[in-house]
């Protein structure tokens, strides 16, 4: 790669943060060493798929094997590392939180653990990732087709990687089949290398156009996941169920790379507290390294982690006190009155997390009222004596939207002119 410098760096970290401390990233290709299962390692261009794929058939990569880390457990034991300058395989580690939690543990009335895990997902849209790109060699101009959610920043991406002007590079986002995140990343290295061949080839005279389109297999292996995390929950309550410390301790698996910074537990750890009020609160989470493909924000973006840590511990405050699951919720509710709700933590993109809004108890009479909560114990007893099992639960979430640090407007625009259009 010595005559590839647009190829020899590598990829940024999106979203810097105070608490990453051990950001690592991959490159367009694998350099010295291949990290994960799908990584690509060899680049080749022909005429048509079939000969390409054959080529790539041609290579054999002879490969000197190292201790694998898979799964959070062994990335926390820490026998073996990622990358060998990270010695405990530890890419962030994040704390906030408010009130004094030891002091409420020790005075509550009631203590309970919860450990509860979330394994990971990958998200399998309807149309996997592609990239186009057509190179204009008399205007020194680069158009690229890609399936991005993100593709004013694709462009800038490439831009910068490119060393071009940005109204030199125009990026188009088609209907792209679906996203939920898996396609929030920019660049993905296929947008570097595609983007590069066609302006290299261009600029030789052999073809200004490149195209790639992934496979069923290749987007299993190799495209982003998330969810994967392990929770520590201890909290301390009434004899009324309400919560006067939640201690919330997070590690996260972010696969090999740190792109998208710690967006994923900053949402899980700032989102877990709901519409709930706890007297204290506090995080530590942790986000950890493990030979495995790359974890972007996707759909939910840490909320579902959150909201199934603190739901659960409604539930089993409900079990321990023998009470009723709605009336430990209605107790730990902000009340609208207490709007707006500033709980000097701050989100995602910066700022203060303070609720402007809501009432939140209308929503659980309304609740109740449409599935008709105080009658299911009598349906639970006739479906039983009909042979039939059935069972009745509730949770409650609050979501942050909108939020940056870029792209924070929502812009529309028309469908590109169809002599803008790629190939089919």
């Amino acid at each position: 790669m010595d005559d590839t410098p647009e190829m020899a760096e590598n990829l940024p970290l999106l979203i810097p943060h105070p608490a990453i401390t051990a950001p690592r990233n991959g490159y367009p290709l694998a350099k010295d060493e291949v990290n994960h299962v799908g990584e690509a390692i060899a680049m080749v261009v022909a005429d048509n798929r079939y000969i390409a794929e054959d080529a790539c058939a041609l290579i054999d990569v002879t490969y000197d094997t190292l201790p694998e880390v898979v799964g959070i457990d062994v990335s926390r034991r820490a026998e073996h590392t990622v990358h060998p300058d990270v010695a405990d395989n530890v890419a962030a580690h994040l704390q906030h939180g408010f009130g004094d939690v030891d002091a409420e543990l020790e005075a509550a009335p009631h203590r309970l653990t919860l450990n509860l895990e979330i394994e990971r997902s990958a998200s399998m849209p309807m149309e996997g990732k592609g990239v186009y790109a057509r190179w204009d060699d008399d205007e020194k101009a680069l158009t690229f087709w890609t399936s991005t959610q993100t593709s004013t920043s694709a462009r800038a991406a490439i831009a910068a990687r490119l060393g071009m002007a940005h109204n030199k590079v125009h990026c188009i986002a088609p209907d792209v089949g679906g996203g939920f995140g898996v396609k929030i990343v920019h660049p993905w290295p296929e947008e570097v290398m595609v983007t590069w061949a066609a302006r290299r080839l261009g600029q030789a005279g052999i073809s200004n156009e490149v195209k790639w389109v992934e496979d069923r297999r290749e987007h299993f292996v190799s495209s982003a996941h998330e969810r994967g995390q392990l929770h520590e929950v201890t909290i301390g309550f009434d004899d009324e169920g309400r919560l006067l410390a939640f201690d919330f301790s997070i590690w996260h698996d972010n696969g090999a790379y740190l792109p998208y910074g710690i967006i994923v537990i900053l949402n899980t750890s700032t989102q877990v507290l709901g519409p709930y009020k706890p007297k204290s609160f506090r995080v530590d989470a942790y986000s950890l390294y493990t030979n495995t493909v790359i974890v972007t924000p996707y759909r939910g973006a840490g909320r579902p982690q959150g909201v199934f840590a603190m739901e659960r511990s409604m539930d089993a405050i409900a079990k321990y006190l023998g009470k009723d699951v709605i009336a430990v919720r209605e107790a730990n509710l902000i009340r609208p009155e207490e709007m707006p709700y500033d709980f000097h933590l701050t989100f995602q993109d910066g700022r203060p997390l303070i609720y402007d809004t809501g009432d939140y108890q209308a929503g659980i009479d309304k609740l109740k009222e449409l599935i008709d909560w105080d009658g299911f114990p009598e349906y639970k007893t006739q479906a039983k004596a009909e042979g039939r099992t059935v069972g009745i639960g509730i949770g409650a979430y609050v979501e942050g939207t909108g939020p940056g640090p870029y792209e924070v407007l929502t812009c529309w625009s028309r469908r590109p002119e169809r002599s803008r259009r790629p190939p089919a």
